[in-house]
């Protein structure tokens, strides 16, 4: 039962940081009202930190990332990352980052019974800090939340807490 956790946690954590800190191909359009037709649908904002070297992969530490969800079909986000150990190589990605992730999504169920999630089709991320200067591209589809007004826990987005583990995510709808 450990192990399933700890793979489960292992891999949305690497879901996670690669959908917000890995991002899409539309320029950002810094809009963040909804003036000239960029209607915002949702704002998501989410921090991980896990510092528990038993469900979490080297480097320990976390993300912080805010991220608003357009009516066309884009989103524009920003996400702050920090590594708090160093491998026994050297310091590897001990340290803070920043990227700047914006690209295109979709509203859709995805899990039976859930309703529906907002998942990131395409991402292009800007990297500062560390990796700086680096832009990433993915098209991989990832999950980000559900498309419900909510606060979401550890607990509600993986299933289970633990020590040394902390997982926050709020999504506010921005449409009535």
């Amino acid at each position: 039962m450990a192990l399933i956790r700890q793979v489960r946690m292992v891999g949305l954590i690497g879901a996670l940081v690669a959908a917000l800190a890995l991002g899409g191909a539309v320029p950002a359009a810094a809009d963040y009202g909804n003036s000239g037709g960029n209607v915002q649908l949702y704002q998501v904002t989410a921090s991980m930190n896990c510092n528990n070297p038993s469900l979490c992969p080297q480097p320990l530490g976390g993300f912080w990332a805010w991220a608003v969800f357009n009516q066309n079909g884009t989103f524009d986000g920003e996400i702050t990352f920090c590594a708090h150990m160093s491998t026994p190589a050297g310091p590897g990605l001990a340290g803070a980052g920043h990227a700047h992730a914006s690209g295109n999504y979709i509203v859709t169920d995805i899990f039976p019974g859930s309703g529906p999630w907002i998942i990131i089709t395409h991402e292009v991320d800007v990297l500062t800090g560390q990796g700086r200067g680096v832009t990433v591209v993915n098209d991989v589809p990832m999950p980000i939340a559900p498309a419900v007004k909510g606060h979401f826990s550890t607990a509600d987005i993986l299933g289970f807490s633990a020590p040394g583990v902390t997982f926050q995510l709020t999504v506010t709808p921005m449409h009535t």
